[in-house]
């Protein structure tokens, strides 16, 4: 999972990085975006992997990953209508969704928090951004035609729809079942991708976000007091949880975001184990075992014959693999059975 996190200047957004990577990236009010992308690798945390090393004596543990890539802000040009930086574009187009951080709070140069209006901002430029792919590339293949050249009259068709949809304002995402087309995919569309909003707020007296953003009618929706949070991630974590327990905090953001992202994602996970090791993988809700095996190796989805599935929970309470294929707890399944969250698979394969 890749995770691009963008933003206004002064927004907070490499403070919300820093809080979700635990990295020490610096801190400044960019007014373009003129640095290069903080980028950071995060392990999902999953309490599940520990039982399973200690079930097989795994020499190694591995969790799923999120990839974070946090951009400079919108240029001063942008107030203007004009589109984001090619930095800006060109380092989040290859997110697998949006994290937008808005601010909630004073800002001395930025003035009073305007949350909506922010949101509105950004979301334009991500739609004129779409628009002028679409555009560039309708004027391709009209020039293609005049030369002889065939084009894809499906592509065309799904084009001018997006153009359509564009020139009215409407973010991609509004229409999923145009910006999900696996004929337009390639595109990387900025306005199509799913979107989770992160509410920046101050440590005290925070203004009440707008009734919109609460009821999740844009997007869905966290809030974040980002200072606060990157000043936990960069304790250790014993005395971070100390710190957790005084202020009442149940749960970092950074968890909260990996959650909520994967479920804007429909993302699930499964697990594979062994003497080696125990690992945590991560793949679309509804996916087949045989993508499944293709997400472990390649090799395993070529060759794929069964596999052998029980759920987390039973054989947690089995105690041993033996003992729940003694209980029945563990199944055959063949290259069609969608696979759950929480499954344990052990691939049969044969290349």
């Amino acid at each position: 999972m890749k995770l691009g996190i963008i933003g206004l200047p002064g927004c907070g957004k490499t403070t919300v990085f820093n809080a979700l990577t635990s990295s020490s990236a610096q801190v400044a009010d960019f007014s373009a975006p003129v640095r290069g992308p903080n980028l950071a690798v995060v392990k999902v945390p999953e309490p599940r992997l520990a039982f399973l090393g200690q079930l097989y004596s795994s020499k190694k543990v591995t969790e799923a990953t999120v990839d974070y890539v946090d951009v400079g802000g919108l240029t001063g040009s942008a107030e203007k209508g004009q589109e984001l930086g090619e930095s800006f574009l060109n380092h989040i187009r290859p997110a697998d969704a949006l994290v937008h951080v808005v601010r909630n709070f004073q800002h001395p140069i930025h003035g009073e928090a305007d949350p909506l209006g922010d949101i509105s901002r950004v979301e334009t430029e991500l739609i004129l951004a779409d628009l002028l792919v679409v555009e560039k590339r309708l004027e391709r293949i009209g020039a293609e035609r005049q030369r002889g050249k065939k084009e894809n009259p499906e592509e065309v068709r799904l084009l001018q729809e997006c153009q359509e949809i564009l020139e009215t304002s409407r973010p991609l995402r509004s229409q999923p079942e145009v910006s999900d087309i696996s004929l337009l995919r390639g595109f990387s569309f900025l306005s199509g991708k799913p979107l989770l909003i992160l509410a920046n707020q101050p440590e005290e007296n925070a203004p009440l976000l707008p009734q919109e953003i609460r009821d999740e009618t844009l997007a869905p929706y966290l809030e974040i007091v980002g200072q606060l949070e990157m000043e936990l991630a960069q304790l250790a974590p014993e005395e971070a949880n100390e710190f957790m327990v005084e202020l009442g905090l149940e749960t970092l953001a950074r968890d909260q975001v990996i959650q909520a992202s994967s479920q804007l994602l429909g993302l699930i996970s499964f697990f594979t184990t062994n003497e080696q090791e125990a690992r945590a993988w991560t793949i679309k809700q509804g996916s087949p075992a045989l993508k499944a095996a293709g997400v472990v190796h390649s090799d395993m989805a070529r060759g794929f014959i069964r596999a052998e599935v029980i759920q987390y929970s039973d054989l947690e309470a089995a105690v041993s693999y033996a003992a729940a294929q003694k209980q029945g707890l563990v199944r055959l399944e063949g290259k069609e059975y969608i696979v759950q969250d929480g499954d344990v698979i052990f691939f049969r394969f044969k290349v």
